[in-house]
């Protein structure tokens, strides 16, 4: 399967498309990071977000399945409220925690302080597992990242940490859920080659948009 578009050394490469579908096809590649949907309710335009649990399970272990198939490094932002689920999912999985600047209640009363991910494989260095100075979409005025318009925006801090802990430069990176792009970023600016894939039209335009922009900025070739 050819990609929907890549640079002219394609060291990036965008499909267009399901991820269950793609990722047989890309071949093996180095470390996977991604922050998938959690189910629970968001728009994503081209993805029911509001499975029954069952559903959502079934749907999170096949794309799961088909990653561990071709990398061995895993990185995925979680939800803390469905860690069960992620953990049988990623049993051998090292769990980070991302601390929150600032916290408000959550549902259960308690006072939300920190989110989670899950990285499966041996670190380059020894990195610590509790993140800090990071900030979180829905911490208001704090967060000033452009969001492009996703619902499930991840902050590029943690994909850039994700991308220098658990791989080498130059190594071949896979985000299945790409979104708008920001994996695709941290990969260029450290230099390392990438495979994104999503499954929303307007978001691909939106990753592709970026990366060729950063593309430009840094005189590298498109």
């Amino acid at each position: 399967m050819n990609p929907t578009w890549q640079t002219d050394d394609g060291r990036i490469q965008l499909y267009c498309g399901d991820c269950l579908k793609i990722l047989p096809d890309i071949g093996k590649v180095d470390t996977v990071i991604t922050d998938p949907p959690y189910n629970v309710g968001k728009d994503y335009g081209t993805h029911n977000d509001s499975m029954s649990e069952t559903d959502y399970a079934s749907w999170a272990r096949s794309r799961v399945v088909a990653c561990l198939t071709i990398a061995k490094n895993q990185f995925w932002v979680a939800p803390r409220y469905k860690l069960e689920l992620w953990l049988s999912l990623l049993p051998s999985s090292h769990l980070i925690a991302i601390r929150r600047g600032a916290s408000g209640p959550n549902r259960q009363g308690w006072s939300d302080q920190f989110e989670i991910a899950l990285a499966v494989g041996k670190p380059e260095h020894a990195p610590r597992d509790l993140w800090d100075g990071i900030r979180l979409k829905g911490e208001g005025y704090f967060f000033t990242e452009e969001t492009y318009g996703h619902p499930g925006y991840t902050p590029f801090l943690i994909m850039q940490r994700a991308v220098l802990a658990l791989s080498k430069a130059n190594e071949l990176i896979c985000d299945p859920f790409l979104g708008t792009g920001t994996t695709a970023i941290a990969c260029i600016r450290t230099f390392r080659r990438f495979i994104g894939i999503e499954i929303n039209p307007e978001y691909f335009e939106i990753a592709k948009k970026r990366i060729q922009i950063e593309l430009q900025q840094q005189l590298l070739p498109i």
